[in-house]
C-alpha cells in the first residue's frame, strides 16, 4: 500500500515538464558553446566595463542598471533593463487584474513601487558611496542593498517615505561595508566563492536593520495599498492542480526575479532574454567576462529544476517554496569558483537544488516575527555554497581529471 502511495504521489509530479527542461538545457548549452566563438562584439565587454566605471558617470549609471541581474550572476545591461521593465509591465497586469498577469507580484501586496523605488535608490547610495572602491579581486558587491535590506523592509513595515528612506540608507550603509569585510578578509584567503560574502553580508546586515527597525520610533507597520493586486493568485492555484507541468515551467523562469521580491515569470522572462540578447551581442560581457555564460545557463536551469522537481510538494500544497535560492547562489557560484566542467556543472547544480530550500526553511522557522525569511534565504545560500565547493574542491583535488569534463 505504502509502494502504491508513493507511485500515485511521483505520478502527481510534473515529470514530463522536469525532463523537457533538462534536454532544453542539454541543447541550448552545447548550442550556445558552439557558436559562442563565432559571436560579434557589439556591446562594450565587461573588462572595459569595470574599467570604466571608476571614471564614467555615464558608465557607472549602466553599471547601476546591470547590478538588477548580478544576484543572477549575468551582469549585463540588457538583462537589468529587461528585468525592470518587465516587473513594470507584470505589475500594471496584475493591477489591472489581468488574466496575463501570471504570478502576483511582489506576493499579491501591491507594494512593487515602494520596493522598486527603495531598492534602487539603495543602490544608488551603494554606487555612490562604494563604486569607485577595489579590492583584491577587482569586484565590489554594490548590489547587495538592492535584493536584501531595502525591499524587505518595506514588505515587512509597508510604503511611505519614512520607510522606504531607512530601508535604503541602512541597506547601503549597513550591508555593503560587512560583504566587503567578508570577502576581503576570509573569502579571498581562504579561496572560498565570493558569493559567501556577498550573502552572508544580506543575512548579518538584514539581522541589523530589523532590529534597529524594531525598535526605532517612526518604523510602523502600514496597511497595504488599496484595491486587490492579486487577481491571478487563484489562477495559479488552479494551473497548479490542473496543469501542473505548465506551472513548473512557468514557476522556474519566475524563480529568476524572486531576488528582486517580484516572483513574476514575465519579469524573470525578460531578465533571461535581455541577458542571452546581451551575450549574442558581446560574449564577453556576461559573467563577469569569463566566456562561461552557457555554463552558467546551463547550471541554472538544472538547479532550478531539481529544486522544484524534488520539492514539488512545497509547491503544490502551498503559496510559496524557496525554489529559487539555489539558481542564484550554489551553482552558479560552485561553478564561477571551480571552473564550467560538466562535472562540477551538473554535482552543483543537483546538490544545491537538494539542500538549499529545506535548509532556508529550517532557518526560517526558527527566527523572530519582526525578521523577513530573507534571512533563512541568504544564509542557506551562504551555507550550502560553503559545503557544495568543499566537496567539489576536494573532489578535484582527488580525481583532477573530473575537472577536463
Amino acid at each position: 500500500m505504502q509502494t502504491g502511495l508513493q507511485a500515485s504521489l511521483l505520478k502527481e509530479r510534473p515529470t514530463k515538464a522536469f525532463v523537457s527542461i533538462l534536454v532544453f538545457g542539454c541543447i541550448l548549452y552545447f548550442l550556445m558553446k558552439a557558436v559562442q566563438s563565432a559571436l560579434p562584439s557589439v556591446l562594450f565587454d565587461y573588462a572595459l566595463w569595470w574599467k570604466e566605471i571608476e571614471s564614467s558617470a555615464l558608465y557607472r549609471f549602466l553599471w547601476m542598471i546591470g547590478d538588477a541581474t548580478e544576484p543572477h550572476f549575468h551582469k549585463t545591461l540588457l538583462g537589468g533593463i529587461g528585468v525592470t521593465v518587465g516587473s513594470f509591465i507584470a505589475y500594471r497586469l496584475d493591477k489591472a487584474r489581468s488574466p496575463k498577469a501570471g504570478t502576483p507580484v511582489c506576493y499579491g501586496t501591491g507594494l512593487w513601487p515602494w520596493v522598486f523605488a527603495s531598492s534602487v535608490f539603495s543602490l544608488g547610495l551603494s554606487i555612490l558611496l562604494f563604486g569607485g572602491l577595489r579590492n583584491e579581486d577587482g569586484w565590489v558587491p554594490t548590489f547587495v542593498p538592492y535584493v536584501s535590506v531595502a525591499g524587505c523592509v518595506i514588505l515587512l513595515y509597508g510604503g511611505g517615505m519614512a520607510n522606504m528612506l531607512t530601508g535604503a540608507f541602512f541597506g547601503a550603509l549597513i550591508t555593503v561595508p560587512i560583504t566587503l569585510f567578508l570577502r576581503q578578509y576570509i573569502c579571498l584567503p581562504m579561496n572560498l566563492p565570493g558569493v559567501i560574502g556577498s550573502v552572508s553580508g544580506m543575512w548579518l546586515g538584514g539581522i541589523l536593520v530589523f532590529e534597529l527597525c524594531h525598535i526605532l520610533p517612526w518604523m510602523r507597520k502600514l496597511p497595504p495599498p488599496p484595491g486587490e493586486y492579486n487577481a491571478g493568485a487563484a489562477a495559479v492555484t488552479a494551473m497548479k492542480r490542473e496543469r501542473p507541468n505548465e506551472f513548473f515551467v512557468r514557476r522556474l523562469i519566475a524563480d529568476y526575479s524572486e531576488p528582486m521580491f517580484v516572483g513574476n515569470e514575465i519579469a524573470g522572462a525578460c531578465l533571461i532574454l535581455g541577458s542571452m540578447l546581451t551575450w549574442l551581442l558581446s560574449p564577453n560581457q556576461p559573467y563577469y567576462g569569463t566566456g562561461w555564460f552557457p555554463a552558467l545557463i546551463f547550471c541554472q536551469i538544472i538547479t532550478g529544476a531539481v529544486a522544484l522537481y524534488a520539492y514539488w510538494p512545497g509547491w503544490r500544497d502551498g503559496d510559496f517554496f524557496p525554489s529559487f535560492v539555489p539558481v542564484v547562489s550554489v551553482a552558479p557560484g560552485v561553478v564561477l569558483a571551480h571552473g564550467p566542467s560538466l562535472f562540477v556543472i551538473i554535482c552543483s547544480a543537483v546538490l544545491g537544488g537538494l539542500l538549499s530550500p529545506p535548509v532556508a526553511n529550517m532557518v526560517n522557522r526558527s527566527i523572530p516575527a519582526h525578521w523577513h525569511p530573507m534571512i533563512g534565504f541568504t544564509f542557506s545560500m551562504a551555507f550550502c555554497t560553503l559545503v557544495v565547493s568543499s566537496l567539489i574542491k576536494y573532489l578535484l583535488m582527488a580525481f583532477p581529471f573530473l575537472g577536463s569534463y
